[in-house]
């Protein structure tokens, strides 16, 4: 039975999304951008703390909106240019929620395979380190950095009201 990394690789294939559109980080590169982004944006206490979901210990300033159960992926190219090349975080919350896998695409592919996937964390990075946006288990749309201004747009604007629970 394959692994949750080679389920999103398959699935991806499935859909038609090519290795550019969507793929895993290469071994030697996956952890210094990991790393890169637990240091940009999760609030580490001591060199001991291990982190199970990052959200919990997210720097400030951030800004949350709750969204209908698993439909926050839908909104994202609301957020963000559809055709933006971003890393992607994706946790495995039912087997072990401390394992990230790392995979870089297109926003537009990202929300394609989520919206064929049943439901898991994730979190979606800007790869200058410039923003961050989490979706939880809490159905809770997270985001740090610039794209907050862009978060509060979409929470004011009744046209994309659907979205909202």
């Amino acid at each position: 039975m394959p692994g949750f990394k080679d389920q999103l690789l398959h699935l991806a294939r499935l859909l038609g999304l090519s290795p550019q559109d969507f793929d895993a980080v290469g071994i030697y590169a996956w952890p210094a951008v990991l790393h890169k982004i637990e240091k940009t944006f999760v609030q580490k206490t001591n060199a001991n703390t291990h982190f199970n979901w990052w959200w919990e210990s997210f720097q400030k300033p951030q800004y949350s909106l709750r969204l209908e159960e698993g439909r926050a992926y839908g909104c994202l190219d609301q957020v963000l240019p559809p055709h933006q090349r971003v890393w992607f975080v994706a946790c495995d919350s039912g087997h072990d929620p401390s394992k990230f896998w790392l995979f870089q695409g297109s926003v537009t592919a990202i929300q394609h395979l989520l919206d064929e996937h049943s439901a898991f964390e994730y979190y979606v990075v800007s790869k200058k380190y410039a923003w961050l946006l989490c979706e939880t288990h809490h159905h809770l749309l997270i985001g740090l950095g610039n794209v907050i201004p862009k978060l509060q747009a979409l929470a004011l604007d009744p046209r994309r009201a659907g979205l909202l629970e």
